[in-house]
């Protein structure tokens, strides 16, 4: 889940599982509704990863739904500098409640590896509720919070790591079927963030679209854009990405990568783009 706040105190990213590792958590949009409920359509409409707009739907009562993924991200700056990162599981535990439509989250830390040194993330917790769901539309709000359990980001040549705070997620998403084979899904989250315990706001709005191919692939394509792309008082990043998905019976295996525009921090400061690529496997436990 994205999921995707900021990758350890530099950037806004496409991971709403989470707040300080890369992409995702996105929902594909289901184009085939299931007779009375869209979001009991297929895997695919329930699923959060890989891209930046989670899921409207929850997860039924009693299951719980895993995923996980890896990435690597890499920030070409311009005159030097550039590094890579990679992430791993990028999970979030997605457990159905006796409650009517709503889920709980839980957010493991993720190992976060850049020039030969290893830290870890911070842990999280989020509550989801599927506020509307019908056989075409579907509406749903969450709230994450992570606590700073991860590692000092000082300790990190490009200061991944915890966020040194606390940090609030707030999250609207909706995703629908246009027809049998296309479907979309759109969302804002309100991201209120630390970098090195410095705080600062991002707002991400999304809108992504998906399309249904044979034998339970699915091709998705987004676009978002989050403020203070690159920290407190930056400007905007603007992301695009991309995934290729398939269903096999509780399983969705996702392939994906993104890129961002280039944006300056701040005069005098040189300029940054960021892309990733990755891959994730999602299994619901009935």
């Amino acid at each position: 889940m994205i999921r995707t706040i900021v990758a350890a105190a530099l950037v806004a990213l496409p991971s709403a599982a989470l707040a300080q590792t890369a992409p995702s958590p996105a929902a594909s949009p289901s184009a085939s509704p299931a007779a009375n409920d869209i979001c009991s359509s297929g895997l695919n409409a329930v699923v959060s990863r890989p891209t930046q707009t989670t899921s409207a739907c929850v997860v039924k009562p009693n299951r719980i739904l895993i995923e996980t993924g890896y990435q690597t991200q890499t920030a070409d700056v311009s005159g030097g500098g550039s590094y890579t990162y990679q992430s791993v599981p990028n999970a979030t535990i997605r457990i159905g409640t006796a409650m009517r439509n709503v889920e709980l989250q839980v957010l493991p830390p993720s190992a976060i590896r850049s020039a030969g040194l290893t830290v870890t993330s911070d842990v999280g917790a989020g509550v989801k509720w599927q506020a509307v769901s019908t056989p075409t539309f579907a509406f749903g709000v969450d709230t994450i919070l992570t606590a700073p359990t991860g590692t000092d980001p000082a300790r990190s040549p490009n200061a991944l790591g915890s966020a040194n705070a606390a940090t609030y997620v707030y999250n609207a998403q909706v995703q629908g079927s246009l027809g049998k084979i296309f479907g979309y899904s759109a969302g804002v989250g309100l991201q209120y963030l630390a970098s090195a315990g410095a705080r600062y706001i991002s707002t991400v709005p999304s809108l992504g679209m998906s399309a249904s191919l044979p034998n339970g692939f699915a091709v998705v394509v987004e676009g978002f854009h989050a403020t203070n792309g690159e920290g407190p008082a930056t400007p905007g990043h603007t992301w695009f990405d991309a995934a290729l998905e398939k269903v096999v019976g509780n399983a969705q295996f996702d392939l994906n990568f993104g890129v961002s525009d280039r944006i300056t921090p701040a005069p005098g400061v040189p300029s940054v783009q960021r892309r990733y690529a990755g891959f994730g496997i999602s299994y619901l436990i009935p």
